[in-house]
């Protein structure tokens, strides 16, 4: 281990050296194949095992902000160093990251598989529905603490996924403010008992192998939650924007393939 460790450190100073030089590094694959990642794609570089989970560079820690439910949100997102660093990206019910977020790089590899036997999720049992006529129904699925959790799988059973609803909450008993940490634009929440938690901004969501709407006036990060009611294809979360005026927070429904990001909250 100590090895690895004074092998990563040596990589590491080998990027951040470079990093005048080259616009990132190319990783060459046993297949043959090659991934090129600009530098500003690379958060940390983590050694895993076949036997083990990978290793999180930062331990989460849980936040109390006083909130009505007792609810602890986590200090940092999945795969993030730092509460002011983005993290990983995940498509709603998977849990590794991807070069491509796109229909036919998902779980159900169309919008119209969603809901059929091919869903993982409804063939699990835990997406469920009525149907008349052409007309869906009653859209009900919640992968908390799940094998679809990522949060879950990612940091052990203590941690899942947030609901739409504990969204709700810490947007409606949070004040909110514009900060900046280590040069990262990002929102801080206030709770009720004064306490505080770090929302890093610019973090857009991944489509096919862009990065979206992370824009320099209106800067937004994109989250799942872990439950949705809106339709088949398409799961609920939630998005914290912000101008140099304001920030603001709302929950929204969008296609499940698409990767964003995951802030986890502590099980009771």
């Amino acid at each position: 281990m100590k090895t690895i460790r004074i092998m990563l450190s040596m990589l590491l100073a080998v990027v951040t050296y470079s990093s005048s030089l080259a616009q990132g590094i190319i990783i060459y694959k046993s297949n043959g194949t090659q991934e090129k990642l600009p530098y500003v794609a690379v958060d940390s570089i983590i050694p895993y095992y076949a036997d083990k989970n990978p290793v999180q560079v930062t331990d989460p820690k849980p936040v109390d902000l006083g909130l009505p439910s007792g609810t602890l949100w986590a200090d940092i997102n999945v795969g993030a160093s730092a509460p002011e660093k983005h993290g990983g990206y995940y498509a709603l019910g998977e849990t590794e990251e991807k070069l491509t977020y796109s229909w036919s790089s998902y779980m159900c590899t169309s919008s119209s598989a969603c809901g059929t036997s091919s869903d993982p999720l409804y063939a699990d049992g835990l997406l469920t529905y009525t149907k008349v006529s052409t007309v869906v129904l009653n859209v009900k699925c919640n992968i908390a603490g799940t094998k679809y959790d990522v949060a879950t799988q990612k940091w052990g059973e203590s941690w899942m996924m947030p609901t739409a609803q504990q969204f709700q909450e810490l947007f409606d008993n949070c004040t909110r403010a514009n900060v900046k940490i280590n040069d990262v634009d990002c929102v801080e929440y206030t709770g009720p008992n004064g306490n505080t938690l770090i929302i890093p901004l610019s973090g857009g969501y991944m489509e096919d192998k862009n990065l979206k709407n992370a824009d320099d006036y209106i800067q937004r990060t994109y989250f799942w939650a872990a439950d949705f009611t809106f339709s088949l294809d398409s799961g609920g979360g939630a998005t914290v924007t912000s101008t140099s005026e304001s920030a603001s927070t709302n929950i929204f429904q969008e296609y499940r393939y698409r990767g964003k990001q995951i802030r986890p909250v502590k099980k009771k």
